[in-house]
């Protein structure tokens, strides 16, 4: 084998690392964080698993991070959006880690306080 081949092996197999650790950080790592801290905000919420009618986590690619849609089977026509990043960069706030916000539908549209079972903790 010469040089040339050897280099372009190397860059191959350079490539094919770094690949597999941006795939293994964004499919693996960051969803089971996804899932570790929106479900444990939901039992911080009183959020039993037997009052889960569905749940559906999605990658988000346009905010970044997960979101997962649940509808409670004691809270009908209502959507909760649960929504994780690794990191908040709003402008004018401190740096938080490992954020989980609530957003609440009803009918495709914010819900209204008077829907809303289990409400935004903070």
């Amino acid at each position: 084998m010469n040089m040339k081949n050897k280099k372009i092996n190397r860059m191959f197999i350079v490539l094919a690392v770094v690949i597999g650790l941006f795939l293994t950080y964004f499919y693996v790592i960051e969803r089971c964080l996804a899932i570790k801290y929106i479900n444990s905000y939901m039992r911080e919420q009183g959020v039993t698993e037997d009052i889960i009618e569905s749940k559906n986590l999605l990658k988000d690619w346009k905010m970044g991070g997960y979101k997962m849609i649940v509808y409670y089977s004691d809270n009908k026509g209502v959507e909760y959006e649960y929504t994780y990043n690794i990191t908040t960069h709003r402008k004018y706030e401190e740096r938080k880690y490992n954020v989980v916000d609530l957003y609440v539908y009803k009918d495709g549209q914010s819900a209204d306080n008077a829907d809303v079972k289990y409400p935004r903790l903070y």
